[in-house]
């Protein structure tokens, strides 16, 4: 979603608060502070929030049975009780050492922050893997920490050689036909599973991550690995790799979003990450090694704008170009797939929209316009992340209050997107609310462009959405084209784990057009 350039005679919602709510703009900032009477800022103290205490923080609350808020099972939940028990402005004390929160619910106030912070914005990853990349492998990573951990200068110079190369849009020219056979090779899995519709939804997440692990490696290392093999082993580097990167998302949220004493010693959790990382980085290395070498033998005659990603991140920085091609390894695979699997379910329940965007696929119109709705949709319902973080740098004056530097701060995206101030009838998949026009009371463009954020904000935003959203489109268009999909259980339910995630059994059924 992206600003208007200009401002309708009626202004939008958002536009109209924004008026009665003047921000402080990024110009007037240190006027702002210098000027306005000390009394009428409230202390960062003031801001209200759980009662924490010493070392723990708030985390008491938490427990189930005793805590005031019990045990949550997704963020969406935990947003919508501190909305509910404390307002536009909740403060959260640092939990374990870590940074105090503060869950911004006006999208102008964490516009505000977020503008203002874009020019160097920091966004602490996961300690965890810092902690591995920059102290346990200094040595092996040497300086060059990849968009998930680099902070400052580091992170600044990684993007900035990446970005010319991922933003490019020849890029999905490039990469189309070789996705396109792919997700060919998913939609003939498919129909061999027709007449069994428990394997399919048995063994639906698992060949659902091997067609997103085979797509993102073709997109990193120019060649295929082999996911969709019959034989496909515990001990295959594919496999190894899938079973990684869920690995890492179930211990990093043991460790990093309970309570876990892992910084003061090594516990058992701890020393499985530390492996499972391990493992990950040598059969990155391996695959990495092999497009090197296909690369050196194909030779150099080949025209720059046919040349894969890793081919073109070598020829700039060889460090650069490993480190980047192994982070697409493994974050690129469960997102993608959570993304295709909350689309085939709103298809599934709203039938009419599924026959709609079949009739776009099946009619001559290239445009894919009702294929993109429908993806923008299932995101904003349901995205793979469900708030964006920045930790300020400097002061800042929110709602009232005083900010200072170092505080994390976290814009609830998905709460805000199913609330029906923002938008009509928040809950119901309505892909139109993003093509009808702007008289339409359904017109996106009515709510604030900060609500609905599935793949970031500003400079920090996710380098590989295009080719993301590249693999989805194609993927659909296959799967829709020639099957027809219902759901045949109970609503679909969500729980957090790091990402958001769909809690089984999956109840999909795949017909046969």
């Amino acid at each position: 979603m992206f600003l208007r350039k200009f401002i309708e005679l009626v202004p939008p919602p958002y536009m109209l608060n924004r008026c009665i709510h003047p921000k402080i703009t990024r110009s007037k900032h240190a006027q702002h502070l210098n000027n306005v009477q000390s009394e009428s800022i409230k202390p960062f103290d003031a801001i209200p929030g759980l009662t924490p205490l010493p070392v723990l923080g708030p985390i008491h609350h938490f427990l189930p049975m005793i805590g005031s808020l019990g045990h949550l099972k997704t963020f969406y939940d935990l947003f919508k009780v501190l909305y509910e028990n404390y307002g536009s402005i909740v403060k959260l004390s640092g939990i374990f050492a870590r940074a105090d929160m503060v869950v911004l619910y006006e999208p102008e106030d964490y516009d505000q922050i977020f503008r203002e912070e874009d020019i160097s914005p920091s966004r602490p990853g996961f300690q965890t893997l810092v902690y591995y990349r920059t102290e346990l492998k200094k040595t092996i990573f040497d300086g060059v920490y990849g968009l998930t951990t680099a902070e400052g200068a580091q992170w600044r110079d990684f993007r900035t050689k990446v970005n010319p190369i991922f933003l490019k849009p020849k890029l999905v020219k490039l990469y189309t036909p070789a996705l396109s056979e792919i997700a060919d090779d998913m939609l003939l899995k498919f129909k061999k599973q027709l007449d069994n519709k428990n394997n399919i939804n048995k063994h639906f997440d698992e060949e659902l991550t091997k067609w997103s692990l085979e797509s993102v490696a073709y997109v990193g290392l120019g060649s295929r690995i082999g996911c969709f093999k019959d034989d496909l082993k515990e001990d295959d580097p594919a496999k190894i790799l899938i079973t990684c990167a869920k690995e890492v998302l179930e211990y990093t949220w043991a460790l990093e979003f309970r309570p876990s004493p892992w910084k003061y010693f090594s516990t058992p959790t701890f020393k499985k990450l530390m492996r499972t990382y391990d493992r990950q980085w040598e059969i990155s290395s391996v695959f990495i090694k092999e497009a090197k070498r296909q690369i050196s033998e194909r030779g150099h005659d080949i025209p720059e704008e046919d040349k894969s990603i890793i081919e073109k991140l070598l020829a700039v920085d060889e460090k650069v170009a490993i480190m980047m091609a192994s982070e697409m390894l493994l974050a690129g695979i469960d997102t993608v797939a959570f993304s295709v699997t909350s689309i085939l379910y709103n298809l599934a329940v709203n039938p009419e929209v599924q026959d709609k965007l079949r009739e776009e696929i099946h009619s001559e119109n290239a445009s894919k316009r009702y294929l993109k709705a429908c993806i923008k949709e299932a995101l904003r319902i349901y995205p793979v992340v469900s708030t964006n973080l920045r930790r300020t740098t400097k002061d800042h004056i929110v709602g009232g209050y005083h900010i200072p530097a170092g505080i994390d701060i976290m814009s609830p995206n998905e709460f805000l997107s199913k609330m029906e101030k923002y938008y009509p009838e928040p809950t119901k998949f309505i892909p139109d609310r993003w093509i009808v026009e702007k008289s339409n009371p359904l017109y996106y463009g009515n709510t604030h462009p900060m609500v609905t954020q599935p793949f970031g904000f500003g400079v920090r935003s996710c380098i590989g959405r295009r080719i993301a959203e590249l693999e989805i489109e194609i993927l659909i268009q296959k799967l829709i084209g020639e099957l027809k999909v219902t759901w045949t259980g109970p609503p679909i339910q969500t729980e957090t784990k790091v990402l958001n995630v769909f809690k089984k059994p999956y109840h999909f059924k795949f017909e046969q057009l």
